[in-house]
């Protein structure tokens, strides 16, 4: 009779129940009278045999027992037990027969008093005392007694009952009540084991010993446990998850990456949370043009909700990836709908590293406006560096200053501050390196045209001086004559 139900554990779940308790009790065949010669004995060398008096109401409450009276049957074995003397046997068998039949009117409690009182008297033959051990053990689990009910099924196994399948299960479960795991493990293994050599185990088995690894930790045996059973139900996306969860427990991370992608392969990862996770995952593990592919993919679908902290995982998988002009829109996009300084740093790193330095530093000088930056002198050595790409060195300067009132920026713009000083020096010694060589070019080429024949009238003036035809750069410097002209009188 199933009186009590027990879902099978599943990984990582607490047992919370008992499996369901087949009770079958042998009823005695048939009753003698009188004491046989040669009748049985029990382990003290007692008969065990049944006075006539009694034998005839036990007949009578056997009877009763087929038509399901238990009321009665029970009130008959408690006046049977009560109104004479008794041996051992006798009391054992009717002690037996009442536990039935409280059992059946489902008073547990009672049932398991009688039948305990009956294995206390010793004198049934082992296989009928073991076979009440088993019974009273389930119900004393049942009853959430387990450690009595461990040490009654402990105690027939003892004296030879074979070790089953179910007798294992029902161990381990009753151990992992009382959070025994290290006593639960063994009977979770061989019943296990047994299923396996028996025809393959079963879900609820490969469970239950999965549940022990867990709770003592047993990472590597739970890894390999977990590997039958994605081999064995390849489409239980529970197994796939725990075993990526394993995988990395154990320092094998790419191996979850990995096992995270066949999930997304095989459609077994739909919601926003999971693809989002493997978004990240592919960032993790240096993989961010991946990434941004498939969540792109799946903000376009809508199965990833296009919020702004999705948009800002893709622009950065897109960032992460060097992909510039496929980060841009994203990132305008957050920024416009944000409004925050810091998504508009984030526009304008990208549009600077994609070299769109003008755009670049609108978009800078809008994040400072706007504040809330985490590191504003980080920003504007950002601005500071866009204005150097232009040429813009006076306002590049202005932007490294600011730069300066912040320590953890302080390094980076004092080293761009000497850089535009140098360029400026630079730039000076060309110039008059420049200014130099061109004087002398012009000299040079004055000299020359004054060497030069003269054809023409048109090459004198009204005062019959000699005009030059000089280069264009030389204007600044000379006049058409040859003649150097003073600082004041430059163009």
């Amino acid at each position: 009779m199933d009186r009590i139900t027990q879902p099978a554990p599943g990984a990582g779940h607490r047992l919370v129940a008992i499996a369901a308790l087949a009770l079958g009790l042998a009823l005695i065949a048939g009753l003698t009278t009188a004491a046989p010669a040669g009748a049985m004995q029990d382990r003290d060398g007692a008969e065990q045999t049944i006075s006539p008096a009694l034998g005839e109401g036990l007949l009578e409450l056997l009877e009763m027992e087929e038509s399901g009276a238990w009321l009665e049957v029970e009130a008959g074995y408690t006046r049977l037990i009560e109104e004479r003397a008794l041996t051992p046997y006798e009391r054992a068998v009717l002690l037996r027969q009442r536990g039935r039949a409280r059992y059946e009117l489902e008073r547990l409690d009672a049932a398991i008093s009688d039948w305990r009182s009956v294995i206390a008297l010793a004198v049934l033959p082992d296989e009928d005392a073991n076979a009440l051990r088993i019974n009273t053990g389930q119900l004393l689990m049942a009853a959430e007694d387990f450690r009595a009910g461990i040490n009654l099924i402990e105690a027939a196994i003892d004296c030879g009952t074979p070790l089953t399948v179910d007798l294992a299960v029902r161990l381990a479960q009753a151990h992992g009540r009382l959070d025994d795991h290290t006593g639960g493990l063994p009977y979770a293994r061989a019943a296990f084991t047994m299923a396996e050599s028996g025809g393959g185990a079963s879900r609820n088995q490969f469970s239950l010993l999965l549940y022990f690894y867990q709770q003592l930790e047993r990472t590597p045996e739970q890894l390999g446990l977990m590997e039958q059973m994605v081999t064995r139900w390849p489409a239980e996306k529970a197994n796939w998850t725990s075993y990526a969860s394993l995988l990395a427990q154990v320092g094998r991370e790419t191996d979850a990456f990995e096992v995270n992608r066949i999930m997304y392969l095989n459609g077994m990862l739909n919601s926003s949370q999971e693809l989002v996770r493997l978004a990240q995952y592919y960032s993790y593990y240096d993989y961010p043009y991946g990434g941004a592919v498939m969540l792109e993919r799946e903000i376009n679908a809508g199965r990833v909700e296009a919020e702004t902290a999705n948009m800002q995982l893709l622009a950065n998988l897109w960032r992460h990836a060097r992909e510039w002009e496929r980060a841009l829109p994203v990132l305008e996009r957050v920024a416009t709908t944000s409004g925050a300084g810091p998504d508009y740093e984030t526009y304008g790193e990208a549009l600077f590293q994609a070299g769109n330095f003008r755009e670049a530093e609108a978009v800078f000088v809008q994040a400072i406006n706007r504040g809330g930056l985490s590191r504003p002198g980080d920003t504007w050595t950002y601005l500071g560096n866009v204005r150097v790409e232009m040429d813009a060195f006076n306002a590049a300067e202005q932007a490294f200053l600011r730069a300066l009132d912040w320590e953890y920026s302080r390094a980076g713009a004092q080293g761009w501050l000497q850089f535009i000083s140098s360029k400026r020096r630079i730039m000076r010694q060309g110039a008059a390196l420049e200014r130099t060589i061109t004087i002398e070019s012009c000299e040079l080429a004055i000299q020359r045209a004054r060497l030069q024949v003269v054809v023409s009238e048109d090459e004198y003036d009204s005062e019959g001086l000699r005009v030059l035809d000089l280069p264009e750069m030389c204007e600044p410097w000379f006049d058409t004559y040859g003649h150097r002209l003073p600082e004041s009188d430059r163009i």
